[in-house]
């Protein structure tokens, strides 16, 4: 069964963008500098999962980087269009990505964001993995990574790394609701035994 995983950055205080959706406050990186481990995760990924204000801020960084993977947007204006890059959908959210979660194939399912698309995924209980980078600045508002819900989500910290710069990557693993375990999810880090 393929692995949804949230691979995302967020402001210290938990904002993955300002009230606007700006994310100037992301570091740019640098040809030749360090990726965060970005490129390495997108090798495994072939599936790309994204709501519409995600993609249109996409749309803003340059070309299209994901033209050899398949990309789903979730929106309600836009649903059964495509245009070269992406389909569109309008849809029960968790309920799709169970659907593509047992599709054959073995690539990552990658829950790029909105805000609204990781909540409705975390409250359906279909993200695997969380990859968290915290950028070192308070933004004090915008929009929240994750908002204030009725329901938990456990996790298992599974790896933790600090880079030079000041960013801190935190690496957790879903633990099942039922039998607080891991998902079944092949763990290449250290002392995590999600199994």
């Amino acid at each position: 069964m393929r692995h949804v995983v949230l691979y995302i950055a967020a402001s210290l205080d938990g904002y993955i963008a300002r009230k606007d959706g700006s994310i100037d406050w992301l570091p740019v990186p640098q040809a030749g500098g360090e990726d965060y481990g970005y490129g390495s995760f997108l090798e495994t990924v072939d599936i790309l999962l994204m709501g519409r204000k995600t993609y249109d801020q996409v749309l803003t960084l340059g070309p299209w980087p994901y033209a050899d993977r398949r990309c789903i947007v979730f929106s309600g204006t836009r649903a059964g269009q495509r245009d070269g890059r992406v389909e569109f959908l309008d849809c029960d959210i968790a309920a799709c990505v169970r659907e593509l979660k047992k599709k054959p194939g073995d690539g990552v399912i990658w829950l790029v964001g909105g805000a609204e698309i990781i909540a409705a995924c975390l409250a359906g209980d279909v993200v695997d993995k969380i990859i968290l980078t915290t950028v070192p600045v308070l933004l004090g508002e915008g929009i929240r990574l994750f908002p204030e819900t009725n329901w938990a989500t456990r996790l298992q910290l599974c790896d933790v790394r600090a880079y030079p710069d000041g960013l801190v990557q935190q690496t957790y693993v879903a633990l099942s609701s039922t039998t607080g375990k891991g998902r079944g999810l092949a763990m290449e880090c250290g002392e995590c035994s999600p199994v």
